[in-house]
């Protein structure tokens, strides 16, 4: 007789899946400490997923990833654009943090010998490419070493803040005080690479 698979222990299995990869990192999470998360045995995780490739894919898929370039490509075009609205395209962007708080987290810092590994790296570099377009001139070598640098740290500071907050108030309020700071930072940033950059390049 088969056996009946119930939505509510997919759903427990797909949660404790989420919390040990976003504070253990995939490599460091197997599938027997997903069932001991879940509370339940290894050998029923694996009646509901095949490995732990196909757990990965199913609480942090590709998909995801492809919305949140978007969403970050809108917000980054806002601020970059006085005339739209910057707190529609912010609003969109954190609404979709904090109903995926420990998947972006996961996506944004813990999904090393995934196919999304990656992800990391092209994170700051879509960030940097659209430093550069705010530029008058390409930036020097340092300066680009410094964008990558400051974006390679808003990277982890949002995978910490969406892996630790205790409850979505918690997070919107890290987001948003950061978001404070952060925003005016990088306008003082450009104007000084833009200021700078005669000097630099030439």
């Amino acid at each position: 007789m088969a056996q009946v698979l119930k939505d509510a222990v997919r759903s427990r299995i797909r949660d404790a899946a989420l919390r040990c990869f976003a504070h253990q990192g995939y490599a460091g999470t197997s599938m027997a400490g997903i069932a001991a998360a879940a509370g339940t045995a290894p050998a029923n995780v694996y009646r509901y997923f095949s490995s732990k490739e196909a757990l990965f894919a199913a609480v942090v898929p590709a998909e995801l990833a492809d919305r949140h370039d978007e969403l970050l490509d809108t917000r980054i075009a806002a601020l970059a654009d006085s005339g739209r609205d910057r707190d529609a395209a912010a609003a969109e962007l954190l609404d979709f943090w904090l109903a995926h708080r420990l998947a972006v987290s996961v996506l944004l810092d813990r999904a090393e010998g995934t196919p999304l590994a990656g992800y990391p790296a092209s994170f700051v570099r879509r960030l940097v490419d659209h430093a550069e377009r705010a530029l008058p001139t390409g930036p020097s070598p340092a300066h680009e070493d410094l964008l990558h640098l400051v974006f390679d740290n808003t990277r982890r500071a949002i995978a910490r803040i969406l892996a630790t907050a205790t409850d979505d108030d918690h997070a919107r309020a890290l987001i948003t005080g950061f978001w404070s700071y952060q925003v005016p930072g990088l306008d003082g940033l450009i104007a000084h690479i833009a200021a700078d950059s005669p000097r630099t390049t030439t």
